[in-house]
């Protein structure tokens, strides 16, 4: 016995029509003419053999019925996509879609990037960067990497760092000011985050140093800008590491008082639960955690 399914193109235009309640708004997302639309939404409802919509002088409403059909076709769109992605991860060429934050990208990744892709040539990677926490569910990641605490839910997480925040510089702000002691941070331009309030208060109390005169000179909302500043030498900022472990071992910036403290955060892999086995997300982080620019540094 037959099945009795639409076909699909029938379906796709009931989506777009229903969900923009207008003939004409579809027609102009499917790229089809609008009298295409109403004579393809009439030949699905012949094929169901009831009315979806409310025909109106000025557009189109859902019935009862186009509502609840609604619902079912979302669902099944939804679910072919989701089926799709999962096979493409699992059969198609392994290509590694990461999204991370721009110092983690520039100084971590990139520069020993061609490294991964000697020892594993089948790996493409792609690699977006941005601060927001990914939402698998709706965005076309495979892997994120965060810095948090570890607390997401439904997903896979694996620590791959504990973070400290150092205070770096560069050598001739350190020498222009005879940097020896942290105490001279009430007498030293000093960089600001707007995203991380009192940090700078934060650190003086984990250094046991008595702060009464900060000299906020710059302050910005970026954070691989306040980076660039110090480079300058336009003054102190507070920096994450290990992840900046590079620019000191490349003597962009120093760290002139030899001190770390905790951030109490530490950077994490995120992915699916469904991809925990995937052997090139696996690969990857194991490249990762041995990466030279994740070496400690301490000067």
């Amino acid at each position: 016995m037959a099945k009795k399914r639409p076909p699909l193109h029938l379906l796709s235009i009931f989506e777009a029509s229903a969900r923009l309640e207008s003939f004409k708004l579809a027609s102009q997302e499917l790229f089809i003419t609008p009298s295409a639309v109403s004579h393809q939404i009439k030949s699905l409802e012949e094929f169901v053999g009831f009315p979806l919509f409310v025909r109106k002088s000025r557009g189109v409403q859902l019935n009862s019925a186009g509502k609840l059909y609604l619902s079912y076709v979302q669902q099944c769109f939804e679910l072919l996509e989701k089926g799709t992605k999962a096979i493409e991860r699992k059969f198609a060429k392994p290509h590694l879609k990461i999204s991370t934050f721009s110092t983690m990208a520039t100084n971590v990744i990139l520069p020993q990037l061609g490294l991964f892709q000697n020892a594993h040539p089948d790996i493409g990677i792609r690699i977006e960067t941005g601060i927001n926490i990914t939402d698998f569910r709706y965005e076309d990641f495979d892997l994120a990497i965060r810095i948090g605490h570890g607390d997401w839910s439904n997903v896979e997480v694996r620590k791959l760092f504990d973070i400290d925040i150092a205070a770096l510089c560069s050598p001739e702000f350190a020498q222009k000011y005879q940097l020896t002691s942290m105490e001279q941070i009430n007498e030293v331009p000093l960089i600001d985050l707007t995203s991380m309030d009192n940090i700078w208060q934060m650190w003086a109390d984990a250094t046991g140093i008595k702060a009464n005169n900060f000299n906020h000179n710059l302050t910005f909302n970026n954070y691989e800008a306040s980076l660039g500043a110090a480079e300058q030498g336009l003054g102190l900022c507070l920096a994450l590491m290990p992840i900046e472990s590079s620019l000191v071992k490349r003597r962009l910036l120093i760290n002139p008082f030899g001190t770390k403290i905790s951030f109490g955060r530490a950077l994490y892999a995120v992915y699916r639960h469904e991809d925990k086995e995937r052997h090139d997300i696996q690969c990857f982080l194991n490249w990762l955690v041995k990466s030279p620019n994740l070496l400690t540094i301490d000067e």
